[in-house]
C-alpha cells in the first residue's frame, strides 16, 4: 500500500462538506442499510465572523451558496486525485434546510485518467434523500440513483431503493486470511450491476425497534485491474475469480434499535443493527452462502449544543458456505478500520471496535446555512479470522488518527480522516457517513 498524500490544508475543512465520494461503496458494504430515522433536529448555535478562507471559496447567492473548490482525495488504494469541482447549494425558498445540490466535477489520476462526474442531491423532506450520480472514464464507469425515506408517504414505512452500473479499477486484494502478506498486492477491477430494495417497519407503535427486509441482486465481473507496478491479479490468485459475469440474490432480515437524534449529523443516542442474510442457487446465485453480524454505536453529548460528543463502535460479521472472495467480510478502509485500504483483510469473519471524541471547533452561517467545523481524535483496533473462536490477539490491527469534520444539519456531514497502523498513514475523504 503506497502511503496516501496530503491534503491542502487551507481548503480542507470546507472541501470535505461537499465533496461527495470518487467511487462507490461496494455493493456489500454495511453502511447502505442505514436509514434516515425522523424530521426534528436541534438548531446550530450562532457565530460572528467569517474567516477570509471561507469567503473566498464560498459566495452566497439568492438561494443558498455557489462554492468553488478544487478535490485533493487521497486513498490507500488509488492513490492521490486532483480536479475541480464548482457546487451550487440550494436551501428551500422560507427556510434554511438544504434542499438541493448540483456538484459536477472534473478530477485526473494518474492510473484511471480524467474522470467527469455530476452528482445531484435533493432532499424533499429532512428524513427523506434522492442521489443520483454519473461518471465517465477510460478504466471506471457509474451510473447510481438512491432513495431512501423513513417516512414513506407520511406512514411508519421506511423505505430504501438502490439502482447501480459501477466499474471501480482501484480494488486491492492480498490473499485470504488475517495475516496476508504486503508484497502479494494486486489491483483487480470489479465491474458490477446491482440493485437493492430495503423496507421496514416498527416492532410496536412508537418503539424504537424495527424489522426490515431487504432483496439484493447483483451481477459481478472481475478481472486484471489498470495499475502498474503490482504482480498480477489472475496470475498471483488463479483460482481466485471464476471466468464472466457472476450472479448473487440474496434476502436479508434486519433488526434495528434506534435513539439517534439522525442518522448523518448525529450527536446523541444509540443504534444497534443485527442481520442475517441468505443467498442459495434456487434463488438465483452461483454460489450458496449465508452471512450474520451486527453493528453496534453509542453517541455521548456532553454539552446541550453538541460541541463536545463521544462516538463508539463495534462491529462484527461472519459467512458461512461457500462464496467468491469479492463476498467475504473485508477489514480496512473508512469503514471498518482507518489506518488500512479497503479490503486490506480478507476473511470469513471480522470484528472491529473504534472510539472517537468530537470538538467543535467553529460555527458560522453561509447563506442561511448553518456549518460546524470539528476535529475528532480517534483510535480503533480489527482483526480477522475463518470463525469466531479461532480469532487471536496477534492479528489485532491498531489504528490511531484525527478527524476533521464538517457538518451542516440536519442532514450533511463530510469528513477527512487521518489514520495510522502497522502500514503507515492512511486517508479517507467521504460524505454522509454518521460512523
Amino acid at each position: 500500500m503506497k502511503k496516501a498524500g496530503v491534503l491542502w490544508p487551507p481548503l480542507a475543512a470546507a472541501a470535505l462538506l461537499w465533496a461527495a465520494p470518487l467511487r462507490a461503496q461496494t455493493p456489500y458494504s454495511i453502511p447502505d442499510v442505514e436509514l434516515v430515522p425522523r424530521r426534528e433536529f436541534p438548531k446550530a448555535a450562532p457565530s460572528e465572523h467569517i474567516p477570509l478562507a471561507l469567503r473566498l471559496i464560498m459566495k452566497p447567492i439568492k438561494r443558498g451558496m455557489w462554492l468553488r473548490l478544487p478535490v485533493i482525495d487521497t486513498d490507500p488504494n488509488r492513490g492521490v486525485t486532483g480536479g475541480f469541482m464548482p457546487i451550487w447549494v440550494l436551501r428551500e425558498t422560507d427556510g434554511e434546510r438544504i434542499e438541493q445540490i448540483h456538484a459536477p466535477s472534473i478530477t485526473y489520476n494518474k492510473y484511471f485518467g480524467a474522470i467527469p462526474t455530476y452528482r445531484y442531491y435533493w432532499y424533499p423532506e429532512t428524513d427523506s434523500t434522492l442521489i443520483l450520480r454519473g461518471a465517465v472514464g477510460k478504466y471506471e464507469h457509474e451510473v447510481l440513483g438512491e432513495f431512501q425515506d423513513s417516512s414513506f408517504r407520511d406512514t411508519t414505512i421506511d423505505l430504501a431503493l438502490r439502482v447501480q452500473y459501477n466499474v471501480d479499477s482501484g480494488q486491492r486484494y492480498f490473499g485470504f486470511g488475517p495475516d496476508t502478506p504486503k508484497d502479494k498486492e494486486t489491483n483487480y477491477k470489479e465491474d458490477y450491476i446491482m440493485y437493492r430494495v430495503t423496507a421496514g417497519v416498527p416492532v410496536a407503535p412508537r418503539s424504537h425497534w424495527r424489522v426490515h427486509l431487504s432483496d439484493m441482486f447483483t451481477a459481478d465481473k472481475v478481472s486484471d485491474g489498470p495499475i502498474a507496478g503490482l504482480p498480477s491479479f489472475s496470475k498471483t490468485f488463479p483460482n481466485a475469480a471464476p471466468s464472466g459475469r457472476k450472479q448473487i440474490h440474496a434476502d436479508r432480515l434486519i433488526l434495528d434499535y434506534d435513539t439517534r437524534d439522525h442518522s448523518v449529523t448525529t450527536s446523541q443516542g444509540a443504534y444497534f443493527q443485527a442481520f442475517a442474510e441468505y443467498a442459495a442457487k434456487e434463488l438465483g446465485s452461483f454460489k450458496d452462502f449465508g452471512r450474520y453480524g451486527l453493528d453496534a454505536r453509542y453517541y455521548y453529548r456532553w454539552r446541550e449544543d453538541s460541541s463536545r460528543v463521544t462516538a463508539a463502535q463495534v462491529q462484527f460479521e461472519q459467512l458461512t458456505g461457500s462464496a467468491a472472495f469479492w463476498l467475504q467480510p473485508r477489514l480496512g478502509g473508512k469503514y471498518s478500520l482507518r489506518a488500512y485500504g479497503n479490503g486490506r483483510y480478507t476473511d470469513r469473519g471480522l470484528l472491529a471496535a473504534n472510539v472517537e471524541q468530537r470538538f467543535t471547533l467553529y460555527k458560522v452561517k453561509m447563506a442561511d446555512v448553518w456549518t460546524e467545523f470539528e476535529l475528532a481524535p480517534f483510535a480503533g483496533v480489527g482483526t480477522t479470522s475463518h470463525v469466531p473462536d479461532r480469532m487471536a490477539a496477534r492479528y489485532a490491527r491498531p489504528v490511531v488518527g484525527v478527524a476533521t469534520r464538517a457538518v451542516a444539519r440536519p442532514q450533511v456531514v463530510g469528513s477527512i480522516d487521518f489514520g495510522v497502523g502497522q502500514e503507515g498513514l492512511a486517508v479517507f475523504m467521504d460524505i454522509n457517513y454518521s460512523f
